[in-house]
């Protein structure tokens, strides 16, 4: 039997906010998008006051009368201290799924192997117990971070388990027990269940199936036959067996996506071309950290659909690489020739966006050889797949940007930041990744 743990960090976003501003700790506090456009996240205290998504002006003065902390997004300071979650919770198992910035999936069967007898779910509640409050109490001691944490035999249970832990006063939640699992799925929404979502859980009520115990009394040919085998094995784990393992690699991804609303309308070409490469060189940057190539970029301006006093633009253009490619310069020289065939004079760009498609694994790009290929062209793909490579070395040891492209060059040497750049006006200093920003402690 496995065991299977998820760590889920408690309003991720906003506990990141807190960390360094201990006078915060009981304060409602939310985090704007990119622009300061919307709420995208919430502490515990703002979640009554505030819905997911709410525009930030039209309830400005509402979160300023209510004494509401209002932060900026701050991505490096995210990502850096969920790093070191991860760091923290692979003390108990080598065996760790990062599955987002905020979840990670535990392997825990190797800390209850035992040569003479398996495990039985009551052999395994009180030392499975006293493990979860172990792992809930050290996180947020050793990072700031607070956590819930739910075990079950399957990564689906495992989830379902940390869903219901997070309204429990030790944030703790095990479904290991056939007996646990039949009580808590009673009542568990379907829409809820890992994989089924709300917009799925619609088609699902259409068959009276409202909840994870109806769904888990079903024949899974039925639910292979009415929808996809992946929802019968969201079944089958609902029933303790295992058919999602433990990913040693993340997936590779389908696409990826960087766009941003600028700070201001844009009309200028030459803003716009800054503004694209330096989306272009951070989804290459992307690529190259999991270990893909791309096989075609995508990229698309559009205007402000709210400024009906102004022309409407939505354009986009495709082009494809002649072979798989995470190399910045190749990518860099596509994504200007589409920037010019998007581009219309007399236009106010609010936003832009570079699309990588067709993801390949990187293995793919180091073998590739076309059919008219020399050995110089080969010799220079190597060359320059190992270019990349040193770039980045030296980006992740100096600071993002140290090494860019000229095409950015106007965009990274700005202090105040160009006119493209999104207004992030609440935003907190970097206090774990930049020297300027490292928080300064005095003692008497």
């Amino acid at each position: 039997m496995k065991i299977y743990g998820l760590a889920d960090c408690n309003s991720f976003f906003a506990s990141c906010e807190k960390v360094f501003r201990p006078e915060w700790r009981s304060r409602p506090v939310v985090v704007l998008s990119n622009n300061d456009g919307c709420i995208i996240a919430r502490s515990a205290e703002a979640k009554p006051l505030v819905a997911m998504g709410t525009p930030y002006f039209r309830v400005r003065e509402f979160l300023a009368r209510n004494g509401v902390i209002v932060r900026s997004s701050n991505f490096s300071l995210y990502g850096d201290l969920s790093h070191r979650v991860m760091l923290t919770l692979a003390q108990w198992t080598a065996d760790v799924e990062i599955y987002s910035i905020d979840e990670a999936f535990l392997d825990l069967t190797g800390r209850f192997a035992q040569p003479a007898k398996e495990w039985s779910a009551d052999d395994l509640r009180t030392p499975l117990a006293r493990l979860g409050e172990e792992i809930v109490a050290t996180v947020p001691r050793w990072t700031g971070i607070p956590i819930s944490f739910g075990v079950g035999p399957t990564k689906t249970l495992a989830k379902a388990a940390n869903h219901l832990a997070k309204s429990r006063p030790d944030r703790y939640f095990s479904l290991m027990s056939p007996d646990e699992r039949l009580a808590a799925l009673q009542n568990f929404p379907i829409e809820e269940v890992w994989g089924i979502g709300r917009r799925l859980s619609k088609k699902f009520h259409r068959y009276g199936l409202k909840t994870a115990a109806d769904l888990v009394r079903v024949d899974p040919k039925w639910i292979r036959e009415n929808f996809t085998i992946v929802q019968e094995m969201t079944l089958r784990e609902l029933r303790g067996e295992e058919c999602f393992p433990l990913e040693d690699e993340p997936p590779t991804p389908q696409s990826i996506r960087v766009s941003r609303s600028f700070g201001e309308l844009i009309s200028s070409r030459e803003e716009i071309h800054r503004a694209i490469a330096q989306f272009a060189a951070s989804a290459a940057q992307r690529l190259r950290r999991c270990r893909c190539a791309a096989s075609a970029i995508i990229v698309q301006l559009d205007t402000n659909r709210f400024r009906t006093d102004l022309p409407q633009s939505h354009e986009a253009r495709t082009i494809g690489f002649a072979e798989p490619t995470s190399d910045t310069i190749s990518i860099l020289h596509h994504a200007k020739f589409l920037t010019d065939q998007v581009y219309q004079e007399g236009f106010a760009y609010q936003r832009g966006m570079v699309l990588l498609v067709g993801i390949v694994d990187q293995s793919t790009e180091r073998s590739y050889r076309a059919l008219f290929d020399t050995e110089e062209d080969v010799d220079r793909r190597a060359k320059r797949f190992e270019l990349m490579r040193a770039v980045d070395q030296v980006n992740r040891a100096f600071g993002t940007g140290k090494i860019h492209s000229a095409a950015e060059s106007a965009a990274r040497g700005n202090e105040d930041g160009p006119s493209w750049r999104p207004s992030s006006k609440f935003r907190s200093p970097s206090y774990t990744t930049c020297w300027a920003d490292l928080p300064v402690v005095k003692a008497k």
